[in-house]
């Protein structure tokens, strides 16, 4: 089986590694970022983006408890390419976060671009993905999505998707997924 998964907020916890650089860097909130999200309603949006990706931050971020464990179990026995949309020149820091990991393929193609190499190029069996709009795009291109439902923005996915609560649900969702009988 092919298995294509997105990165941040999926497999390494984004939100809270950017929350953790705007205590550092004593950058405010005039939002709860865990239901309003991360790089929002801030005066800079892309500067203090740009700035969050400038440093080793990125490097830093924690694995979402279980996917590790998961993800290297199912690289044991099915092809893992992770695509995220990352811009191509943060690779390396994303390479180096991922160390642990074993996978076949890993692309930072930024955001315009990961659509298409995901539908037209990877054309996985099962996509894992938590960007709305994406898990509709992905569920009508007709990929098999399973997505994390324990971010506020992935309710009512669904309707396009399968959801899982905990990375352990996986290995068998994907089965579910493949072969629903």
């Amino acid at each position: 089986m092919k298995i294509c998964s997105d990165v941040d907020g999926v497999i390494l916890d984004y939100i809270q590694g950017f929350i953790d650089f705007t205590k550092r860097e004593n950058i405010p909130y005039t939002h709860n970022p865990e239901l309003y999200g991360v790089i929002r309603n801030f005066p800079d949006n892309f500067q203090v983006r740009d700035q969050f990706h400038a440093g080793d931050s990125l490097c830093r971020l924690n694995f979402i408890t279980g996917s590790l464990e998961t993800l290297n179990l199912l690289a044991s026995v099915h092809e893992l390419h992770l695509v995220t949309a990352l811009e191509p020149e943060q690779s390396l820091k994303r390479a180096e976060n991922l160390k642990t990991l074993n996978y076949d393929s890993l692309q930072c193609v930024g955001d315009q671009r990961k659509e298409q190499i995901i539908v037209e190029e990877l054309q996985p069996d099962v996509m894992i993905e938590d960007r709305p709009e994406l898990i509709e795009a992905f569920h009508l291109a007709g990929l098999k999505v399973i997505f994390p439902d324990w971010h506020p923005y992935t309710k009512g996915m669904e309707r396009f998707a399968t959801p899982f609560s905990c990375w352990e649900e996986v290995p068998d969702l994907l089965k579910q997924a493949v072969h629903p009988n």
